[in-house]
């Protein structure tokens, strides 16, 4: 059976927006001494992680399950709105659901995402197992069965706990979040920035958002290509204001947010922003998938308090 093992968390159908004629789009990143590594590739050979969304301790047919069941429909039907986007043609309700979701996908697809909900996961399972484990003890006793802890008979009954439940929450927290429907009744708007001296930059965290959906001035901006800006807002002065303000100063504002955000990679359509991605890449503080109080919360479900 042939699954797919590069598994890209930045979309090649976004990525593609940004190349050239050449088929190609700069990547840019910091490497070993504080070098910036800036080099053309195509889309398909950057922003991706091997095996980022394999599911462990299962048949390996269903290994790739999250790749292929939802986050490659998911990019699919993204991409689709992403044209009319582009191109200016309407949206039907179910495109403003699917591109909320894909919006919602930025926050948690990427690695350190993946990686932040599968220790969350591993340690919820550890301590649910940690609070049965005197009762099961007691029970193996009294059974005369080969004596095993519960921690080995879980392992033994079910290896791909903790790979399925990771699969299972980020599943839910992009497709069914209640945040779905609240972003995809925010006006979305395309601005156009062609009149900018320099062009819009993408990278491994392209969606600004600096605050929460329960502020009246929530905003979310995402880069669609080097000329094309998209923007969901509660204030609708915001999305009528910003077509009319300076396209370059539109443009290095959005690239100071992107690039202070990125992790790893920084993409363009081509090198003339190399200096500038050195100085500020990586500049901020990641995003917290879950907040101490959430894992603490989870934690003490799992313990059965």
């Amino acid at each position: 059976m042939n699954l797919p093992r590069d598994h890209h968390y930045n979309p090649r159908f976004a990525q593609s927006r940004w190349v050239g004629s050449d088929g190609m789009l700069c990547a840019m990143k910091l490497v070993h001494g504080g070098k910036l590594w800036a080099k053309r590739r195509p889309p398909a050979a950057t922003g991706k992680r091997y095996d980022l969304y394999r599911i462990d301790g299962v048949p390996e047919a269903n290994s790739q399950d999250l790749e292929v069941e939802f986050m490659s429909p998911l990019d699919n039907d993204a991409a689709v709105v992403l044209d009319r986007l582009i191109t200016g043609k309407p949206l039907t309700v179910e495109h403003r659901l699917t591109w909320a979701r894909y919006l919602l996908s930025l926050f948690y697809r990427h690695p350190e995402g993946v990686k932040a909900i599968s220790t969350h996961m591993a340690d919820m399972w550890r301590e649910a197992t940690d609070a049965l484990k005197v009762d099961f003890a007691e029970a193996q006793a009294r059974s005369g069965l080969p004596i095993r802890t519960l921690a080995e008979e879980t392992a033994r009954r079910n290896p791909g706990a903790v790979g399925i439940s990771t699969a299972n929450m980020i599943v839910d927290i992009i497709h069914d979040s209640r945040a779905v429907p609240d972003i995809a009744a925010l006006p979305f708007t395309v601005v156009d920035v062609s009149r900018s001296s320099v062009s819009l930059l993408t990278s491994d965290r392209p969606l600004v958002m600096p605050l929460g959906l329960d502020n009246p001035a929530c905003y979310m901006a995402l880069p669609l290509s080097p000329y094309k800006l998209f923007v969901a807002s509660k204030d609708k002065r915001y999305a009528k204001m910003l077509p009319n303000t300076g396209h370059t100063k539109v443009v290095k504002a959005m690239n100071l947010d992107v690039v202070r955000q990125a992790r790893e990679y920084v993409w363009g359509s081509d090198d003339t922003q190399a200096a500038f991605v050195k100085k500020h890449i990586g500049s901020l503080p990641d995003r917290d998938i879950l907040s101490d109080q959430q894992r603490q919360e989870i934690l003490a479900v799992a313990r059965g308090a």
